[in-house]
């Protein structure tokens, strides 16, 4: 009964408030490349080199089952974290983690705002999760029984974490470290990723000639180069502070010291081995970032860390003195009440479609085109998506704010004088009426974009703006002179 309640939990996490914002930048581009089709698919995932493309073939079959809503398109990451139980439960059974334990760890996880946030996010970090998970318990099973079907298990899991995203081949590096340093015999599991490596050859050859052409700057240069107090940093997401930062390092501080002193399981091979998967990515991705010319950092890669981390510590707590355990339990309680409520009240996806929605309700002139000049990289992404959206009909992915509104006509035609520009400067804006947006995250002068155009003459009009938990964006409309 206590883990139907914790699955109910879990899921219920995840479909509450999936549809409160809009598709980001990085969503957006999931599901316009799974749009296109399948020679476009694969022509636009080589272009990018950035991520392999499974996530998009297999999005494309999703869109294809049940169309664009944005409930549908949500529940694709949803629906993958899900699934994560399955081999959650698997481990614990072969592990010897105790009901109370498995529960504890699944209820820490379902308010987990690291956690939560990635299983709403329509990007390839759930698919990964899952599929570490899976090649997580195989190996363990590996460990215990050297089966030929265990490793065939692994190579085809391993195959897909590598199509899933790049840093899925740290967990079969991590596998076959493992194996040499119990000096046990590395040749079958060898064997049994050849195949995972030939399947993904193509892939690597093309994205390899597009990323040796142009580098990772144009795709992860915002990336800078992780300091150590990043990496620790990474620690307090993982255990679950970061978004209650009075407490974070602390909190974060006795969680470890009390695994360390109470954990029990060091000397099992199959317990230390999901010991060092959740240990080691990281530092790993923290010594490669240094060492590349251009920094791979990125909390979201490693969220699979996040399942072999609790479980074990769930473990530990339930080998503890009752009383300390009981102790411990309700503290992850007391936590997980504030969990949820930050949950509630969680802002870190900006509301493009409440933002393009006001810039067309504050829009009150009868001009026939109207510009939006946008001064920051990604701010144009957005933007467009939403009032294309509008200008075709295919209102599905911009969500209930959107399709609940009763003028969907006049919004639409209304979209349809719009274009969005992208723009480097104040300077490069030449038009006698137009929008011209920005964010505080890019815009580094004292005064405003549009303050600096009234120096010119020009007259600005009311703003519209919203905010999220990293950065504030403006729209505002300008009548310059002709």
């Amino acid at each position: 009964m206590a883990a139907i309640a914790v699955a109910a939990l879990f899921i219920a996490m995840r479909l509450w408030r999936m549809t409160d914002f809009a598709l980001d930048g990085d969503e957006i581009f999931s599901l316009q490349l799974a749009r296109e089709s399948w020679s476009g698919l694969f022509a636009d995932a080589v272009k990018d080199a950035i991520h392999p493309p499974l996530l998009y073939v297999l999005l494309k079959f999703w869109i294809g089952i049940g169309g664009e809503s944005l409930f549908w398109l949500r529940m694709f990451p949803v629906g993958a974290t899900t699934l994560c139980l399955l081999p959650v439960f698997a481990i614990c059974r072969d592990l010897e983690i105790s009901p109370a334990a498995r529960n504890l760890a699944i209820g820490i996880v379902a308010v987990h705002p690291y956690a939560m946030y990635y299983s709403q996010h329509l990007r390839m970090y759930s698919l990964l999760m899952l599929f570490a998970l899976v090649s997580a318990w195989r190996f363990e099973r590996y460990l215990g029984e050297e089966s030929r079907r265990n490793l065939v298990w692994l190579g085809a899991v391993n195959a897909l974490l590598g199509y899933t995203q790049y840093y899925g081949w740290c967990v079969p590096l991590l596998e076959f470290a493992y194996l040499l340093w119990k000096r046990r015999n590395t040749i079958p599991f060898l064997i049994s990723t050849l195949p995972a490596a030939i399947l993904f050859a193509p892939w690597a050859i093309a994205a390899g000639k597009v990323l040796h052409g142009r580098g990772l700057q144009q795709n992860l240069g915002w990336i800078s180069k992780p300091t150590f107090g990043e990496l620790n940093w990474f620690w307090v997401d993982l255990s679950g502070f970061s978004e209650f930062q009075k407490i974070g390092g602390d909190g974060t501080a006795w969680m470890f010291l009390l695994f360390l002193l109470c954990y029990r399981r060091y000397a099992e091979p199959r317990a230390r081995w999901l010991m060092l998967l959740w240990i080691a990515p990281a530092p790993i991705a923290y010594a490669f970032s240094q060492w590349m010319p251009q920094s791979i950092w990125g909390h979201r890669h490693l969220l699979f860390a996040i399942w072999p981390f609790f479980l074990l510590f769930c473990d530990s707590v339930w080998r503890m003195h009752r009383a300390l355990g009981y102790a411990v339990t309700a503290v992850a309680v007391v936590w997980g009440y504030y969990a949820i409520q930050f949950h509630e009240k969680d802002n870190r996806k900006l509301p493009w479609d409440v933002l393009t929605m006001q810039m067309l309700d504050n829009e009150q002139t009868k001009m026939a085109h109207i510009p939006v000049y946008t001064i920051d990289p990604y701010l144009d992404y957005s933007i467009n998506f939403d009032l294309d959206g509008l200008k075709t009909g295919r209102i599905g992915p911009l969500g209930p704010r959107v399709s609940s509104r009763r003028d969907l006509a006049r919004l639409s035609a209304k979209a349809a004088r719009f274009e969005v520009v992208k723009t480097q400067s104040v300077d490069q804006i030449h038009a006698p009426y137009f929008w011209v947006g920005w964010t505080d995250s890019s815009w580094r002068e004292k005064q405003t974009p549009v303050q600096l155009l009234e120096q010119r003459g020009c007259e600005g009009g009311q703003e519209v703006s919203q905010y999220d938990s990293y950065h504030h964006v403006w729209l505002a409309p300008v009548q310059c002179p002709n």
